[in-house]
């Protein structure tokens, strides 16, 4: 009794940020995810840690609206993507117990393997470097083909199998590209090699000892409790989506459950914030892994990719990351090794604007510039209110901007001091002066000289200012 008492104590000091800092990083995450959920553009769960001490943990919104169950930090999502950290480490553990070489021609472990595929190994499946087509380019994930081959039986055999049919995109390790087909074969050779399904042997081999107990590979004959469901929404108008509406309105759906029979190595992994959380503890070198393997794992191939994560710089810090996507739902897990942080997002609601949230949560816990979600009234301006803003106008550092007005929308043109082209957007009013940039998830805003004309534009987004000054002629 006195340890479980301990215990309880040491993890609620775990969850109250230890000092005024993290006490104002965890202010600002909160009215920042607040202000998105009640505009109806974010539902799930944030986690961000710093080493084992939770800056912040909190749930947002439904997973299950019809019912208005609460998402929370304990809510169970499908991670997708996220699944290939953990594919990819079922194969290292294989390889450490000395069950298989990373090597190996796959087709050492396949039956009816194409000649194509004779030259692919094991490591090129891991780097995303084989060759094989990935299947979703073919389906186009979300559309009616998508759904009706996702929801069927046997889909991990069914790709596999129209995969062996197909030429290779390259030569095996030539390059990188991405490849969801490549990670379900992984998953067959676990399955080959371990003599267990992949969910079974990844529960054995890491979820457990990792203390992941609420993760797991979806089995749809058996859903696991507690389960978020996914939803998603069309065009609702673009008074809806600046102005905000309710998750509970009737404007958001629930999709369909996909089948992901096993060995559904690229997207099958249901799991919480809190259980990839200890995932991140344990890829800070804690039991189940090695050192020998995480040195691995995080050491980049072709197309910044080690074993089942992304490495990179961003934010002149390395950062370590994978996200997921399937209808419904999408999430993200980030890792800043020499900042010891940990930032895991789970949304089910498939409509977030996951970039921009995880860009400004990693800049609020950076201390970096950010802005809240832009909302606003959208209103119609008048022919004289849009000649006003429309010209040519040029940034400090040489690009020009055309604003003009499409039959639709007032747009931005920008190029570069080259001339090539960044971007052609549109914007939507809030004002005669002010208007949303969907492009970027920010503002642009007009000022006006003593003509009543606008003399200058700020472009506004990931809480910076871009100025362009109108061009006189």
């Amino acid at each position: 009794m006195k340890n479980f008492f301990f215990a309880v104590i040491s993890l609620l000091l775990l969850l109250v940020p230890s000092n005024a800092q993290n006490r104002n990083i965890a202010q600002a995450i909160d009215k920042y995810i607040a202000a998105r959920t009640e505009l109806g553009r974010f539902s799930g769960a944030v986690l961000v840690a710093r080493g084992d001490e939770f800056i912040f943990r909190k749930g947002y919104g439904f997973a299950d609206v019809e019912k208005k169950l609460s998402f929370t930090p304990e809510t169970r999502q499908m991670v997708a993507s996220i699944s290939k950290m953990f594919t990819a480490m079922a194969v290292l553990k294989l390889s450490e117990r000395g069950k298989l070489k990373l090597d190996d021609p796959i087709c050492s472990y396949l039956e009816n393997c194409p000649d194509a595929w004779k030259l692919i190994t094991i490591d090129n499946l891991i780097r995303h470097v084989s060759g094989i087509p990935d299947y979703e380019e073919k389906l186009g994930m979300g559309s009616e083909k998508y759904f009706e081959f996702m929801t069927g039986e046997n889909t991990s055999t069914r790709i596999v199998e129209n995969a062996k049919k197909l030429p290779l995109d390259f030569a095996p390790g030539a390059q990188f590209k991405y490849s969801n087909t490549g990670y379900i074969v992984l998953g067959l050779i676990v399955e080959k090699v371990s003599k267990q399904t992949l969910g079974r042997f990844a529960w054995k081999s890491l979820l457990k000892p990792a203390g992941m107990t609420s993760s797991g590979f979806f089995d749809i004959k058996h859903p696991p409790k507690n389960l978020a469901f996914g939803y998603t929404h069309g065009d609702i108008g673009w008074e809806k989506a600046v102005g905000g509406f309710s998750l509970t309105g009737g404007l958001v759906k629930k999709e369909r459950r996909l089948t992901l029979s096993s060995p559904a190595g690229d997207g099958g992994l249901y799991s919480t914030v809190d259980d990839l959380f200890r995932w991140s503890l344990v890829m800070d070198g804690r039991s189940p892994v090695s050192p020998e393997i995480i040195a691995r794992v995080f050491t980049p191939g072709k197309g910044s990719y080690g074993d089942g994560w992304f490495i990179y710089n961003e934010f002149n810090r390395r950062k370590y990351r994978h996200n997921g996507v399937l209808p419904g739902h999408v999430s993200e897990f980030i890792k800043f090794p020499d900042d010891k942080l940990t930032i895991i997002i789970l949304s089910n609601l498939d409509r977030t604007r996951m970039s921009s949230v995880t860009r400004d949560i990693t800049a609020i816990v950076l201390g970096l510039p950010y802005d809240l979600p832009v909302s606003g009234t959208v209103v119609k301006l008048d022919v004289t209110q849009i000649a006003a803003l429309e010209g040519e106008y040029k940034t400090a550092d040489g690009k020009t901007l055309i604003v003009k007005n499409e039959p639709d929308y007032l747009t931005g043109k920008m190029t570069d001091a080259k001339g090539d082209l960044e971007f052609i957007a549109g914007w939507i009013p809030l004002s005669p002066t002010e208007f949303y940039f969907p492009f970027r998830d920010g503002k642009v805003i007009f000022t006006f000289g003593e003509k009543g004309t606008a003399v200058k534009v700020n472009l506004r987004y990931r809480g910076e200012d871009h100025f362009a000054d109108r061009v006189q002629k």
